[in-house]
């Protein structure tokens, strides 16, 4: 059995990140409903990225075939899965800090194999990155809002069953073959070596992984933080909900349309408006709490999140095949991993109750962006 290579990479990103959308918020609530108390839940957290960079880290730069991403998707999500069904039986402090942890380790590649896969699918039948990743968008939306509506009918253990479906579904998916299958990636030259240490060494990495994870960086104190700040200035958690639906339904939109709006553009100019995107928006966040304002300025989400990425993409897809790999690992890693640990660890030593300087601080992250844009040298000639 076989599915068009479009149709499976899009069915992936619908299923994982269905998955994501009940993982990330909502399985801290499960935990506590287990009687795992705030302080432990936030140990637990804060391990867990870092093991989601040691997962990048040490599992991608091992794909050096064209279908070990694909092999590497069934691994992790039959493990996945194990996991998850032993929780059926198992419980316990012990039992459930592990399962936290492993699930952090198993989850955090899945995202980038996507990526890697898509960004190699871009180049071999001319696809379109932003039109077929929006529906993860979309099944993130779906997931954490429908996991809502089952904890109201069915109680806490729904978050449980709901994940466990969604992975047997992505581990089904991982034993169905692309048509057409994956290319072998292009053989480096002789003499020449790709592993993450050599990439180091090249000045246009260091300006990738700077520029692209203090754009994202940027937005650890409003993933961490946001909701609290927004609730202690008297938003509901209704429109807290609105607030954070309405910047992934703008991401969507710009992901549907990019092709056609940013066609033209260079990664550079993609990566100064997602800062200058970035300046307004949390400017606007760190002068007001007023509902209407903040309506407008969470669909500037689509260029500070979204257009941002898909420039990420849209460069490491420029890299000789057999370089890519690395490329999407230290993004994924380094840029979107360690750098928005370490940025997500210094929001919390500046957050308090009613206090928007959070925001300033997210906006001044942006300001070397500028100096580091100008001296990037990103062609494609230049990799």
């Amino acid at each position: 059995m076989n599915l068009p290579a479009k149709s499976w990479i899009t069915s992936y990103f619908a299923c994982f990140f269905f998955i994501w959308g009940i993982f990330l918020p909502f399985w801290g609530v499960w935990l506590a409903d287990k009687g795992i108390s705030p302080e432990q839940i936030g140990t637990l957290f804060s391990l867990g990225l870092v093991l989601r960079f040691v997962s990048n880290i040490s599992l991608l730069p091992r794909l050096k075939t064209a279908n070990a991403p694909i092999t590497m998707v069934c691994y992790l999500t039959f493990f996945t899965l194990l996991c998850l069904l032993s929780l059926m039986f198992f419980q316990g402090w012990y039992v459930l800090a592990a399962a936290t942890l492993l699930l952090n380790f198993l989850l955090a590649p899945m995202v980038p194999l996507g990526d890697i896969i898509g960004t190699r699918l871009v180049k071999q039948i001319q696809m379109n990155y932003g039109k077929v990743r929006l529906w993860g968008s979309v099944s993130f939306i779906v997931g954490s809002t429908f996991v809502g509506w089952t904890i109201g009918e069915f109680g806490h253990d729904s978050i449980l069953w709901l994940i466990i479906l969604a992975v047997f579904f992505n581990y089904s998916l991982s034993l169905i073959k692309l048509n057409p299958q994956l290319q072998e990636q292009s053989r480096p030259n002789p003499g020449t070596t790709n592993n993450l240490m050599t990439l180091l060494k090249k000045p246009n990495v260091i300006y990738f992984i700077l520029v692209m994870g203090l754009i994202q960086g940027s937005h650890a104190a409003y993933y961490s933080f946001s909701a609290l700040y927004w609730k202690s200035m008297g938003i509901t958690e209704f429109n807290i909900a609105i607030l954070w639906g309405l910047s992934v339904f703008a991401e969507v939109i710009l992901m549907r349309f990019n092709d056609r709006l940013f066609n033209k553009w260079s990664v550079k100019q993609m990566c100064l408006l997602a800062v200058l995107a970035g300046f307004v928006r949390w400017g606007t966040l760190y002068q007001t709490a007023d509902f209407m304002w903040l309506l407008l300025v969470q669909t500037f989400h689509a260029f500070t999140f979204a257009l941002a990425h898909l420039a990420a993409m849209r460069f490491i897809a420029m890299q000789d095949e057999h370089l890519m790999v690395g490329y999407q690992t230290l993004y994924s890693g380094v840029a979107l991993g360690l750098v928005m640990a370490v940025l997500t660890f210094i929001s919390g030593w500046i957050y308090a109750p009613q206090d928007s300087s959070l925001f300033l601080w997210m906006a001044l992250i942006l300001l070397p962006v500028l100096l580091l844009l100008k001296q990037w040298k990103c062609e494609p000639s230049s990799h």
